[in-house]
Parts: C-alpha cells; structure tokens; sequence
C-alpha cells in the first residue's frame, strides 16, 4: 500500500512538472509576442528562465504568470540591451548565408578550398554566438551585471570553457532531434524545454567557476551632512 502511494505521489509530481513546464512555454511565447517578437525574445527568456530555475529547485510556486510578469517588466530594457549584439550577429548571419548562397559570388563556387575554409570559419563564429546568448540569459538571471561584462562574459565562457560550450551546443541538438521526431512537443514545450536543460547546464559552469559581479561602487558621502557635522 505504501509503496502504490508513493509510485502515485511520484506520478503527480511529474504530471504537474509537466503541466509547469507547458505555462511556462505559453508564458515565453506571449511575452514575445508582446514585444512583437524582435523586442520580447530576450526579456521572455530571462523570465521564463528564472521560473525554469526554481522549477529545478523544487521552489516554484502557482503564481508563475504573476512572476513571469514581474521579471519579464524588470529585465525588458536591461535584455534587449544585451540581446542587441546578438541580434546584430544573427543579421550578419543571414547576411552571410544569402552571400555562400547566390551563384557567381558565393566563396563556395570554384575548385579554390578557401570558400570552404571560410565557411568553416563562419559556422564556428554562429556557433560560439548561439551558445555565447544562452550564456547571456544565464547570466542576466543568475546575475544583474553591465552590459559590457555581460557580453564579455558570454562571448569568453563558451571559448574558455569548451565543455560547457559543447555541453549547451549538444543539448539544442538533442532537443531539437526530439521536436522532429514528435512534433507536437514543440508548442508544448519547444522554448522551455532547451531553455531548462542549458540554464541548468550553464548554471552549474557558473558555481563551479565562483564568477560574481563587480561590486557596485560605493554611494557618495553626503557634503551638506558632513559640512553640519563638522560645524557641529
């Protein structure tokens, strides 16, 4: 009898981990589209990152719409700030693609391996960038930096630690090979679901490596009151 109750108790909490993680998905794909997409991506990850975060704690609550909110309200302008250098990169990207792509121009076209080797060079650049913004989402949830040591951080974690670099690479494949063997998974779970496992992954690279943000500079000492002090 126990041990039926505990294999039903079990069973409970996953259905409702499962239930968590489909609203949270919902959640992203709504406050994207409420910053009309360009504008909501990266504020709604860093939201529905933090939810993610105390959903692998065990510490989330029932008011997750209310918390997404919140978070998503707090981070928008600092997000959009950071997400702006990888929007810059994905543009330079498409760029990119349309030029290796058009007949007559691409560096591809000819026997010479130097078109080859630059495409080579450009994959790893979209690479590094790709897992450089997830970097970036960890960060600005786990942290409240600048901008500038936000990017530097993101840009140099996947470079100096290849392991977590690779290791969040490898998590978007496989998640990605499981939205294209079912489907029906991706408006279930098709950004909360990578979102978890790579904030996850990143959250632990960061402990391990102890980084912590500069600290916030001293306040001005008041004059008028150590002026009044002193004639005092």
């Amino acid at each position: 009898m126990t041990t039926s109750l505990g294999w039903a108790e079990r069973l409970m909490q996953w259905l409702a981990f499962g239930m968590r993680l489909v609203l949270i998905n919902v959640l992203f794909l709504a406050g994207t589209i409420a910053g009309l997409g360009v504008l909501g991506l990266f504020p709604a990850a860093a939201a529905a990152s933090a939810l993610l975060a105390r959903l692998r704690a065990g510490t989330a609550e029932d008011r997750l719409v209310r918390d997404f909110v919140a978070v998503y309200r707090r981070q928008f302008v600092h997000m959009n700030r950071v997400g702006s250098i990888f929007w810059a990169a994905a543009v330079l990207a498409v760029l990119n693609i349309l030029s290796f792509s058009t007949p007559g121009i691409s560096p591809l076209s000819g026997p010479s391996p130097a078109g080859a080797v630059l495409f080579s060079l450009f994959a790893a650049v979209c690479l590094i960038a790709l897992a450089a913004a997830f970097t970036a989402v960890s960060i600005c949830v786990r942290y409240r930096d600048t901008v500038l040591r936000t990017w530097r951080l993101a840009l140099v974690l996947p470079i100096a630690s290849p392991v977590a670099g690779l290791g969040v690479l490898l998590t978007l494949a496989a998640a990605g090979s499981v939205f294209t063997a079912v489907p029906v998974l991706i408006p279930l779970a098709g950004a909360s679901l990578p979102l978890l496992l790579t904030g996850w992954l990143l959250d632990r690279r960061l402990g391990e490596l102890a980084v912590v943000p500069a600290p916030a500079p001293a306040p001005a000492p008041d004059m008028k009151g150590s002026h009044a002090a002193s004639a005092a």
